[in-house]
């Protein structure tokens, strides 16, 4: 079983979430408020840890800074 995790900002309390949603493998990360675990979007918030990267749910694409 895969473990989901929002990363949350200290500075801001806010959570790191791909733009609109979107599949691009250059779409953008930005910070906005937690979404509810029961949004149907929250996929786009939710993070797991792979092989030593950040992989994002809903795309399954890695962050990279």
């Amino acid at each position: 079983m895969t473990n989901y995790y929002w990363i949350i900002a200290q500075h801001s309390g806010k959570v790191l979430e791909v733009k609109d949603g979107s599949f691009c493998s250059s779409a953008e990360i930005f910070q906005c408020s937690k979404k509810s675990g029961l949004d149907p979007n929250v996929d786009i918030q939710l993070w797991y840890f792979n092989g030593g990267f950040i992989v994002n749910k809903r795309s399954g694409f890695v962050l990279d800074v």
